[in-house]
């Protein structure tokens, strides 16, 4: 039954297509996955088949070992080694990875326990399991986590704001200036102001 019910998972068309997208080894995370589930003792075999919740296991299973640093399957094929980046690949994607960039050091900037609550809280996926972890009240890790991600998206949006009036030297926040002043003048203004 087991040997079934993982071949038909190894050959599953939309867990290939998922592999695809968030691993560069494919196939290698897939037949990793199936060995995680041939390992599994009968017991814990038998409680995810018949409570039903085989795929998402056979999912979260995937998420972990491709998206955690920590996770042997990451480290073993080095899917965190940012010098080894392909950026000539066709989806390969400048602006994504400079936000994601942007986005680690403003995480560097925020208060030392909010960034670590935060950074387990994105490794174990849920304020109770951080909790049960550290055994700080999860109404308490929850706190923090939203503190953490207000602070990164006020801080995040606070810096695209700055970039696009930077780079938008004849953009005046006050609409009225445009009102009181020719279009000449804005247009003095801007070269005159433009450093």
């Amino acid at each position: 039954m087991r040997d079934k019910a993982v071949i038909d998972l190894i050959g599953d068309e939309e867990l290939r297509e998922l592999a695809d997208k968030i691993c560069s080894v494919p196939d290698d995370l897939i037949q990793e996955v199936a060995l995680v589930l041939m390992e599994l003792s009968e017991e814990k075999w038998q409680q995810i088949n018949e409570g039903g919740y085989l795929r998402y296991y056979v999912v979260r299973t995937m998420l972990n070992m491709a998206t955690s640093p920590r996770s042997s399957f990451s480290k073993l094929y080095n899917l965190y080694n940012y010098e080894q980046i392909d950026y000539d690949r066709e989806e390969y994607d400048q602006e994504k990875e400079d936000d994601i960039q942007m986005l680690e050091m403003l995480m560097e900037e925020l208060y030392w326990y909010d960034r670590k609550i935060l950074e387990m809280w994105l490794d174990e996926g849920s304020y109770r399991k951080v909790s049960a972890k550290v055994g700080i009240p999860f109404k308490s890790i929850g706190n923090s986590v939203k503190r953490a991600l207000e602070t990164l998206k006020q801080n995040y949006y606070g810096i695209h704001l700055e970039r696009l009036v930077r780079g938008n030297i004849g953009l005046h926040l006050d609409r009225g200036y445009r009102s009181r002043h020719s279009l000449k003048e804005v247009g003095e203004h801007s070269r005159t102001h433009s450093d």
